[in-house]
């Protein structure tokens, strides 16, 4: 399963969604990926809205066993194609791709990969 930047926001900043995403993330402990570029989206946007706890966060990230899979070529031509055909923001694309590439599911609070032709794990 492929993490969106979105679902770990909701559970770091324990939104209303957070206990739906955990639970999602303890079932596929294991086969959990995020791409780099939503890692980088991630540590930005903890670090813009709770810079005390960034370091803490940025450690519970790193040892939780989620494989972080840098993006190659092929990602970054489907990611470029995502982009043109759905309402995708750059780190939406990179998830995308990354679930094209693993032929995986996207866990997602982001109503906007419902455009798309991907198998989703949402609580919509």
């Amino acid at each position: 399963m492929v993490i969106d930047t979105s679902a770990l926001l909701a559970v770091f900043f324990n939104e209303a969604l957070a206990d739906w995403v955990a639970e999602r993330l303890a079932a596929n402990a294991g086969d959990l990926s995020m791409s780099t570029v939503n890692l980088a989206e991630l540590l930005i946007r903890v670090r813009d809205r709770q810079p005390k706890l960034a370091n803490r966060i940025d450690e519970e990230i790193m040892s939780s066993g989620i494989r972080f899979v840098p993006p190659d070529s092929p990602q970054a031509h489907v990611a470029a194609q995502a982009r043109l055909r759905w309402p995708l923001n750059l780190g939406d694309c990179f998830a995308y791709a990354l679930a094209v590439a693993e032929d995986a599911p996207i866990l997602t609070l982001d109503r906007d990969f419902r455009a798309t032709d991907r198998p989703l794990v949402a609580p919509w």
